[in-house]
């Protein structure tokens, strides 16, 4: 029914409020990517925020298919990371994916539009992707883990694809700037249990400033904790990391985990603005950004 598709937004713990009004929206959004960022990484350091559980949500599964790869009951070139988005969060999905590729050699990454998806999978008569390395039985996306990344959670190509997508696998996760986004409803019906959570969340919310500031860099944030968390589980099983084509050595992880931390600092001499809200004195690099 229509009503059950909805998602309440006024008296639901789960939708943040809009931001206060204000006569610089834009700067107010700049202004607050350290203090966004620190909460991200410190929730996440601490065990706050449910993205932890779904975090070990999808270790759980990826670890499950490497064993299933290594064991021959999946075939070697089989998707085993799909990630999905439009637009600047297919970017940031983009950049994601590299990352992986880099990190985990035998490892199967793809990436690509949600557009594009819908336009060969969602259609009676499928649409050519005239361009892309994309078309029918091309990709084999049997049990893939999908990853699909919109802030908003509501797009309407990766809504669908959320929905489309569930034909082939029953693993699809989202990344998005809320717990309660259309997304995230239709992926909690995939099944019930605490354990199951499949919502990573930068809990942002909405902000109705135009450009893409604190939403995009809290995004690559969250990334870059999934992306750390992912290398930490498959890095200290031998089976997933040789089956996974693991490069990474430890002294890789504690350097990634020292820059991810020290990129708060550089982020308030950028924006002039402390992770606490305040002005930070003699910030150059945000005098030549104005």
């Amino acid at each position: 029914r229509f009503y059950d598709r909805l998602v309440p937004i006024e008296g639901n713990p789960l939708v943040l409020p809009l931001p206060p009004t204000s006569k610089e929206p834009v700067g107010d959004d700049i202004r607050s990517i350290p203090k966004e960022l620190e909460r991200i990484q410190h929730d996440w350091v601490v065990g706050a925020s449910p993205n932890r559980l779904t975090a070990w949500n999808l270790g759980r599964q990826l670890r499950k298919r490497l064993t299933q790869k290594v064991e021959g009951t999946i075939e070697k070139d089989a998707v085993d990371v799909l990630i999905v988005g439009c637009e600047v969060s297919l970017w940031l999905g983009e950049q994601f994916a590299a990352d992986l590729s880099l990190a985990f050699k035998s490892m199967v990454i793809r990436t690509i539009s949600a557009n594009k998806v819908l336009g060969l999978l969602g259609q009676e008569f499928a649409m050519p992707q005239a361009g892309h390395q994309f078309s029918e039985g091309l990709w084999d996306l049997s049990d893939a883990i999908v990853i699909i990344v919109s802030h908003s959670g509501g797009t309407f190509a990766s809504l669908a694809v959320s929905n489309l997508l569930q034909s082939v696998t029953s693993q699809i996760f989202v990344v998005t700037s809320e717990w309660d986004t259309q997304i995230g409803k239709q992926l909690r019906q995939l099944d019930v249990g605490r354990l199951r959570s499949r919502i990573f969340s930068t809990e942002i919310g909405l902000h109705p400033a135009e450009p893409c500031t604190v939403s995009v860099a809290a995004t690559h944030q969250l990334l870059t904790q999934i992306f750390q968390h992912i290398a930490y589980v498959l890095h200290e099983d031998p089976t997933t990391r040789e089956a996974s084509g693991c490069v990474l050595k430890t002294s890789d992880l504690e350097e990634l985990e020292r820059c991810n931390r020290s990129c708060i600092e550089a982020l308030e001499e950028i924006v002039g603005t402390t992770r606490h809200g305040h002005a930070l004195k003699g910030a150059e690099a945000e005098k030549d950004l104005r």
